[in-house]
């Protein structure tokens, strides 16, 4: 007979630490755990005048392994004299059982030792039949049946059979979608028949909860979820461009694409709340990360083992005061009991612009002015020199766009993590280095993550939780000559280049600088200069959690964080020498800002959580707890001027005449008080109540404090015995009903915002003791009625999950309604006396909107497949501005949108149009009946090409013969989107993967206005599109898509009005990422110490469809300080030991 010997794979060393030891401990455990199974493993044994039996109780201690071996048949008592100092396992087997008639071989987690005989007598193969057949006896078509180990495999026919060849001891693995996959092992039987058992996963997968988890299937409320395998998918540096698409009722907008800025805008369920001086933050939805407020830039995609979303009140409530506009749960990864598990993941790649404005040759430039003027600009002479390079220090053809967007967009990115544990500690451990470089020279980011999360189990009833990370990172950036950079840094030297026109060279033949266009120097001259900015920022953060499981089903947690940032900003403006008119001359003053920022933040949460099963149907689940968090922060900031030279960018280099210096800072609390009762019926009725008690030290003591309540119910219908026993309904495993109802707060506003606001000045000054003081005065009006905004919601909808998981489909509706929106009046409604008014609650709007996702997936052979796609429909609607019936505002975004009653937040507001004047009888024929006088217009300065608006209505409600603001202007579109949806589709074959994303928005516009919609605004460049679609006098058209080439100037003018002929479709399909990836065979790893090698190409971004016009993203729908929206092209390589 067989004899195993198993000894336990670990012998507990930990007894009671003490727990200012406890970190320590583990920490070093990193490297300590799980030396790892299998032959590779190295180990010492001092075998002299030792049995073979104890030769072997030695390598099973120091392996983890047990050795099987017939006791009758090899003699363990042979004597050994032999040392091993630092060999492989399987060598020292080999040895040991060296001039034997055994050999040996490694399954699992057993050396099993057996005559050489046998040994060749199970490597000789024999035909293996059999049948696979689901629960109730039918044939299982198409199911794998693979020899593990090997690439041998075949599919089951249309009778559920498969036939192949094994040998003795092989297993036969057999799986198929929507079916726990099962071993079999050859036993020397030559026919099996085989069942699966339907997979549950579906039903049994958990997410992430406010304060907790939940099964998916339990869950009344919209959550949508994402996990670390979608998001290596998408292979990305940016969470946020990770996420974009995947989620319905998930709006994602990218920023662009600046290095170290992918942050984007997450909008959940439309725009919930409106600002009146453009805080598009306002609407943005809470950020936590491992329970903790977070930002998407301080993490890394690596780390993250889940996102969760929560929509919905019946989800969000627990969250209270800040959930309004959604809830982004982010969950880091936590260590596995297991051996020690290494990853890497480096990649390499670039990036490129999705697109740039392209702008006509300076000869092109120079015929269009003179035509716009109709005077003599430029002489045919100075043009054919732009055209031919004869007077390079006068005239030349720049590409500034190109000059600017020249840099290599280099990317590289390493990511190395380590994971394991045993059955009282686990651990993950990651580190992570990323450059990039810009597309902008001298534009670069580069960062440096550690993390560090730890769990032990201190007793049977007290774990620790500690999660420990760290992050360097820089940002650096180009600048521009002080009297240009307006504040903007190096969005101004990128508005330089989309501005200027290129007929002035940027290098003369000395060698010297140009002046440019208006003596400001060049782009090309900037980038070469040392104007620079710098952002270091240092981040701390530390997250301890103590859980305490009395009895089962009761927890008492507490959990502390702090985290620390430090922030730099270092601005330096050179001086730049350039040529003008032969002479040198200086562009400056130099000088030099820089800026130290502490940002501190403090909680602390308590909760208590009981969970019970009563009679097997009852399950009951009742959270309560308490958070206090704060947060201060503290700045220092000093300037000087007139640098010696632009070497030595030091304070105390600058003068210190007109040296500036000041500091400031903030601090705010929230205390909260929150809970959650949770019941369901054999998981078949569900029902759900939560309930939050907020105080903000942003508002006044007599409304500092708000109730936040919500409930949810839940049927699951498919779990009721009239469904089960229709035999009709079988192919729907899960079909759940569920609504909600809740009440959400936003405290998105100042710090001090119900304080009124006293400004210091010579003034304020007061004759005081016979001395003139200086004194203050109340510059800001405050209402001390300030309090929290709210929103009411209302969701419904149902999940299914049909045939076994081959299909999943989801419907939501929602109607969100957010009153008591914190919003500044506009002047006309501020005090007679002259004071600014604050915010105040006057504000109302709605949204309202359905939510479709639906999911594929199946096996064939060995290709699997599946397809996830999810579209949403959200209208949003200003109900009202309050105070003196204010109908109209500046919307969040500026770029001209509007606030305005009856229409969407961020709406476009302006004139109808009827295309252009076709000829001179044409403007006489519309002048003779319409005065546009209003506009600044009449007969004798309009002309041919230019913009034709339309009367609409008057004072009675019909057309009054005038186009006026008053009465003529309507909704031309929003700058919001109605429609957004999200496409995926993944593919594996043997070692090959492919996944390929698409993303897109719809029912959405966007504004051309200024310089990237307008040629020659204030005498700026002319794009390719608009010389080729202008108004053209030789063969006039009534609807061009761009009216008469003019000089605008810098002032609103007939063509400049904001208009529906300015108003574009933005909405887009984009291709937002393909990965195609191949794994090596597992046989040409199985002696190496490596366990997974996969390589793998990526692009994020290749491909947008759009109407926008050309050189320009529909999704930035910017003026000239931007930067593009990148096209990623990446290599990649993740390694597995």
């Amino acid at each position: 007979m067989y004899k195993s010997m198993k000894l336990n794979y670990y012998k507990s060393t930990y007894g009671l630490l003490k727990l200012r030891k406890l970190l320590i401990f583990t920490l070093l455990s990193l490297f300590t755990f799980n030396s790892g199974w299998g032959q590779n493993q190295r180990i010492s044994i001092v075998a002299k005048n030792k049995t073979l039996l104890s030769v072997f109780e030695n390598i099973e201690k120091q392996t983890g392994l047990s050795i099987a071996y017939n006791q009758t048949k090899l003699d363990v008592n042979r004597i050994i004299n032999q040392d091993f100092n630092d060999k492989i396992l399987s060598s020292v087997i080999t040895e040991l059982l060296e001039n034997s008639s055994f050999t040996y071989r490694i399954e699992g987690k057993h050396i099993i030792i057996v005559p050489v005989q046998l040994q060749q007598k199970q490597q000789s193969t024999q035909k293996i039949q059999g049948i696979i057949t689901d629960p109730s006896g039918l044939p299982v078509i198409g199911a794998n049946v693979v020899v593990k180990g090997t690439t041998n495999g075949t599919i089951t026919d249309l009778e559920g059979k498969f036939s192949i060849e094994a040998s003795l001891g092989n297993t036969l693995q057999i799986s198929y979608i929507g079916y726990l996959s099962k071993d079999i092992r050859v036993d020397g039987k030559d026919n099996y028949s085989i069942q699966l058992i339907e997979d549950s996963q579906a039903l049994d997968e958990v997410v992430v909860v406010g304060y907790g988890t939940s099964k998916k299937v339990n869950v009344i409320g919209s959550i949508a979820s994402v996990d670390s395998k979608q998001l290596e998918n998408r292979a990305t540096s940016s969470v946020v461009s990770a996420l974009t698409g995947q989620m319905p009722g998930v709006t994602i907008t990218q920023a662009g694409g600046r290095p170290g800025e992918n942050t984007g805008t997450i909008r959940v369920r439309g725009v919930g709340s409106f600002s009146s001086d453009n805080d598009a933050k306002k609407a943005d939805a809470l950020i936590l990360i491992d329970g903790i407020p977070g930002n998407m830039t301080d993490i890394n995609p690596n780390d993250i083992e889940s996102i969760s979303i929560l929509k919905d009140a019946s989800t969000a409530a627990i969250y209270g005061s800040r959930a309004a506009n959604g809830v982004v749960l982010v969950t880091t990864k936590m260590g596995k009991e297991s051996k020690v598990s290494v990853s890497y993941n480096g990649y390499v790649g670039f990036n490129r612009a999705t697109a740039l404005p392209k702008y006509v040759d300076s000869w092109d430039y120079a015929r269009l002015l003179n035509q716009a003027e109709g005077v003599t600009r430029f002489t045919d002479e100075e043009i054919n020199a732009m055209r031919t390079g004869s007077m390079p220090d006068l005239w030349a053809n720049e590409k500034f766009v190109d000059d600017i967007f020249s840099g290599n967009g280099l990317q590289t990115g390493h990511d190395l993590s380590l994971n394991g544990g045993n059955d009282r500690s686990q651990y993950f451990a990651s580190f992570g280095y990323l450059s990039q470089n810009g597309i902008v020279p001298g534009n670069n980011y580069s960062r440096y993550t550690a993390r560090v999360n730890l769990t032990s189990n201190l007793s049977d009833k007290l774990k620790l939780t500690i999660r420990l990370r760290g992050d360097k990172a820089q940002t650096k950036e180009p600048g521009t000559a002080g009297a240009i950079d307006g504040g903007y840094g190096m969005m101004s030297l990128i508005s330089q280049g989309l501005r200027f026109p290129g007929f002035r060279p940027s290098v003369l033949s000395d060698g010297s600088w140009g002046p440019g266009v208006k003596n400001f120097g060049t782009p090309k001259a900037w980038l070469a200069s040392e104007s620079f900015q710098e952002k270091p920022t240092m981040r701390i953060n530390s997250n301890v959690r103590l859980e305490y499981t009395p009895i089962e089903g009761l927890k008492f947690s507490a959990i502390g964080a702090y985290n620390f940032t430090n922030a730099q900003d270092k601005k330096f403006r050179a001086t730049l020498p350039v040529t003008i008119n032969g002479a040198t001359s200086v562009l400056g003053p130099s000088y030099l800002e820089e800026k130290n920022t502490n940002t501190d933040y403090k909680s602390f949460q308590a909760t208590v959580d009981y969970s019970k099963t009563f009679n097997k149907v009852h399950n009951l689940g009742i959270l309560a707890g308490y958070s206090w968090e704060e947060e201060s922060a503290r700045d220092l900031e000093g300037r000087r001027d007139n640098f010696p030279s632009n070497e030595y960018p030091f304070l105390t280099v600058g003068s210190p005449d007109n040296q500036t210096n000041k500091g400031g800072g903030y601090d705010w609390v929230i205390q909260s008080f929150f809970g959650r009762a949770q019941y369901n019926y054999a998981e078949r009725y569900l029902g759900e109540v939560t309930m939050r008690y907020d105080g903000s030290s942003r508002f006044p003591s007599n409304s500092r404090y708000a109730f936040f309540p919500s409930a949810a119910i839940g049927w699951r219908i498919s779990e009721e015995n009239f469904f089960k026993e229709n035999e009709k309904l079988n192919f729907i495993n899960n079909l759940k009903l569920k609504a909600s109802a809740g009440i959400l707060g936003n405290n998105n506003i100042g710090n001090y915002a119900y304080q009124s606001v006293y400004e210091l000045g010579n003034d304020f000054n007061y004759p005081l003791g016979g001395t003139i003081q200086q004194g203050a005065a109340l510059k800001t009006y405050t209402d001390p009625r300030l309090k929290w905004e709210t929103t009411r919601t209302i969701d419904g909808g149902f999940e299914s999950v049909l045939w076994n998981g081959l299909l999943t489909a989801n419907i939501s509706y929602f109607y969100r309604y957010t009153y008591d929106i914190l919003f500044k009046p506009n002047a006309s409604a501020s005090s007679a006396f002259g004071l600014q008014m604050s915010e105040v609650n006057t504000g109302e709007a709605s949204n309202r909107g359905w939510e479709f996702e639906v999911g594929h997936r199946n096996n064939i052979g060995e290709f699997s497949y599946s397809i996830n796609g999810n579209f949403s429909i959200i209208k949003n609607k200003v109900e009202t501005l309050g105070l003196g019936n204010v109908e109209q505002a500046n919307g969040m975004v500026g770029n001209g949108s509007n606030l305005f009653i009856g229409y969407p937040i961020d709406m476009y507001y302006g004139y109808q149009t009827d295309g252009v004047f076709l000829n001179q009888q044409d403007i006489d024929d519309y002048f003779a009946h319409t005065d546009q006088s209003a506009m600044g217009a009449n007969k004798a300065n309009t002309k041919p090409g230019d913009i034709r608006y339309k009367d609409i209505s008057g004072p009675d409600g019909v057309p009054d013969g005038k186009v006026d603001a008053t009465y003529d202007r309507v909704y031309l579109g929003s700058k919001i989107p109605k429609y957004t949806f999200g496409l995926s589709l993944n593919a594996a074959y043997k070692g090959f993967d492919l996944n390929i994303f698409l993303q897109g928005v719809a029912g959405v516009n966007g504004l051309l206005n200024g310089f990237s919609g307008w040629a020659l605004w204030s005498e700026g460049n002319i794009q390719k599109w608009q010389m080729k679609e202008a108004f053209d006098p030789e063969n006039p058209t009534r609807y061009p898509k761009y009216p008469r080439i003019a000089n605008l100037g810098n002032a609103t003018g007939i063509n400049t009005q904001q208009s529906d002929f300015w108003i574009r479709n933005a909405s887009y399909l984009r291709v937002k990422n393909i990965q195609l990836g191949y794994t090596l065979p597992k046989s040409i790893l199985k002696n190496t110490f490596i366990q997974n090698v996969r390589f793998y190409v990526a692009t994020e971004n290749p491909f947008t469809f759009h109407s926008y016009p050309d050189g320009w993203d529909p999704e930035i729908n910017a003026d000239d300080r931007f930067y593009p929206v990148l096209a990623n092209y990446t290599f990649g390589l993740n390694l597995k030991f």
